[in-house]
């Protein structure tokens, strides 16, 4: 037990109070939870603020995270679409030369067979060989002028031509549109060719006279497979004195006739009235008749005009790998 003695400065009066030990110990134990709860709040609300403070960042970590990521799923997909729409000009461009070509959909290649007739000779080898180029210019000049490509929209075009080609596959097949050399080496590489003379007019290189070229020379060495520009029926194997050797191709549903001229040899077993395919072996470049060197004459007939017209416009892939 323990007396606690308070006295008055004024009144000289003296007051007395009995403080037993169980008191003493209760309030300092008091104090002492009091100053424990204070401590573990003050702790409890900096871990809180910590804690929540560490939570923003993260949430602000994570959030710029993935903006970064959609940032660049964006980027992605932004280069995928300019990738896609690339292709589907390249796509557009190239069923615009194939709808020209076979001269279908009203899309101005009408009869690719067709030659001016009111024009004198040397215009009409001009105009050939600008409507030779016509195919890749033309979808270039249109670019402008079309409405933005669509799947849908190059869908329905490739179906229409997909329809067509399955409608006429036949004049498809004997339609003359490729260059009739092979010029594959066996190790990948290409054999060189040009053309020598075009269709048109020209100096005859051996009479030196003026005169009307009804073919086209495609210079490339000796040997060098010939193929059949498309599919047909053979109609002459023979030897000519002025063109040699040469073989005749009849295609009938175009009513049009390939020549094949100035060839080393025929290929093997190759008569008239078999049928061939496009690409199909039929001779070796040479220079037999009357000729200044090695090379091709190709030629192309129009039976039903009863003329010789410029392959130029057929030759789909027709650009020389060197010049003469």
């Amino acid at each position: 037990m323990y007396t606690l003695i308070l006295m008055s400065s004024r009144k000289n009066s003296v007051r007395q109070h009995t403080i037993h030990r169980r008191h003493i110990l209760f309030c300092f134990f008091f104090v002492l939870l009091l100053f424990t709860i204070a401590i573990g709040g003050f702790t409890y609300g900096l871990s809180q603020k910590h804690q929540r403070i560490n939570f923003e960042a993260e949430i602000q970590a994570n959030t710029q995270k993935q903006i970064e990521e959609i940032t660049q799923e964006k980027l992605r997909v932004e280069s995928e679409l300019t990738d896609m729409n690339e292709e589907m000009k390249t796509i557009h461009k190239m069923t615009e030369q194939i709808r020209q070509t076979l001269g279908i959909f009203g899309q101005g290649g009408g009869d690719s067979r067709e030659l001016p007739v009111s024009e004198t000779a040397e215009e009409t080898a001009e105009a050939q060989q600008a409507d030779g180029s016509r195919i890749d210019n033309t979808p270039e000049e249109t670019d402008e002028k079309q409405e933005p490509l669509t799947p849908s929209t190059l869908k329905d075009e490739t179906l229409a031509l997909y329809d067509y080609v399955g409608k006429h596959q036949e004049q498809i097949d004997e339609y003359p549109s490729i260059l009739p050399v092979d010029l594959q080496h066996a190790d990948g590489e290409k054999h060189a060719y040009w053309y020598s003379s075009q269709f048109g007019w020209r100096m005859h290189p051996l009479t030196k006279k003026r005169e009307f070229h009804q073919g086209l020379d495609i210079k490339t060495p000796a040997g060098i497979p010939v193929i059949a520009a498309a599919a047909g029926t053979v109609g002459a194997v023979k030897t000519n004195g002025y063109l040699g050797k040469t073989v005749e191709i009849n295609h009938e549903t175009l009513l049009l006739k390939t020549l094949y001229a100035h060839l080393q040899d025929y290929a093997d077993n190759l008569k008239v009235g078999q049928q061939v395919t496009r690409g199909q072996l039929i001779g070796y470049v040479g220079n037999t008749g009357r000729s200044t060197g090695t090379h091709l004459h190709y030629g192309i007939y129009d039976m039903e005009k009863e003329q010789w017209i410029n392959p130029i416009k057929y030759i789909l892939d027709q650009q020389p790998t060197i010049s003469p």
